[in-house]
């Protein structure tokens, strides 16, 4: 099936009339009802119900006809986008990304992005990743750096792996954690599942959770203080002074992923793709 079958099974449908879609498409009738036969014998379906003169699209017509719309659509799509790849790129992209990952890690990569694209304006909002997921799916952003691939099925890369640790002033016995006072970072509620994993392969009861901030380097000041333990991902170097164990489930690394989500075939792709091609795709 190429494009122009698309659009002969979309205009008879449109025109429910196979006279009036010939003309549409600047053809005959006869060649217009060979070529549906000819598509009908490819796919081995019927178009049309047997009804006299009438012409009624079959259950099966009927989805063709849903699903030409679609790939019409989308090729018009993918003409525009690659339009919009040859032209300068110049324009404003908007940027969602978790706190953390935009304080620790993407400050380089934007300057490296500005010095080679600065016709692109960057227009950036961090917060949790649930919240920028949210903004990519409303089209408040063109791309979302965030901790869960959450499923979606347009473009996305994993751009990054960091490992989790629990981090402490002083060397800690492990098996008398539920005892003691942890200091929360709001990590959102992927990360805070994985976490909830492992706290629970290895302990009968709930964590002793003594303070709760959304900040990284709170948390760590907190620790450095002797004031509880965290579980903190390798977002930056981790002082020297700080006892650190990493973290396993069933034998594996505790992993932290970053994702990053975008519409792979977009009228804005001239602004896009620069940015996505500054990334590495770690699972290829």
């Amino acid at each position: 099936m190429n494009e122009k079958d698309w659009l002969i099974i979309f205009t008879v449908w449109q025109q429910q009339n196979i006279t009036r879609a010939a003309e549409q498409l600047y053809t005959s009738q006869p060649a217009l009802s060979y070529r549906l036969k000819q598509i009908e014998r490819k796919l081995n379906v019927q178009l049309f119900e047997e009804s006299g003169r009438s012409l009624i699209f079959s259950a099966q017509g009927r989805y063709l006809a849903q699903h030409a719309a679609k790939m019409l659509q989308e090729s018009q799509q993918l003409r525009q986008t690659l339009h919009s790849l040859s032209q300068p790129r110049q324009g404003e992209l908007r940027i969602g990304v978790t706190s953390n990952y935009a304080a620790y890690r993407l400050p380089e990569i934007l300057a490296r992005f500005s010095e080679q694209h600065g016709g692109i304006r960057v227009n950036l909002v961090s917060g949790l990743s649930e919240e920028m997921y949210q903004k990519l799916q409303r089209d408040e952003v063109h791309v979302a750096l965030v901790k869960d691939d959450y499923h979606w099925r347009d473009g996305k890369r994993l751009v990054d792996l960091d490992d989790y640790w629990l981090v402490s002033q002083q060397p800690l016995d492990l098996r008398l954690l539920p005892q003691l006072p942890q200091i929360r970072i709001n990590h959102g509620g992927h990360i805070t599942h994985l976490i909830e994993r492992w706290w629970n392969a290895n302990f009968n009861l709930a964590p002793r959770v003594a303070m709760q901030v959304d900040k990284l380097e709170v948390c760590l000041a907190m620790v450095e203080r002797g004031l509880g333990y965290a579980i903190v991902s390798s977002y930056q170097p981790l002082s020297e002074h700080l006892w650190c164990q990493p973290l396993q489930v069933a034998g594996e690394p505790l992993k932290s992923r970053t994702w990053l989500l975008y519409q792979h075939v977009s009228r804005d792709a001239s602004v896009i793709m620069p940015f996505v091609e500054m990334f590495p795709d770690l699972d290829l």
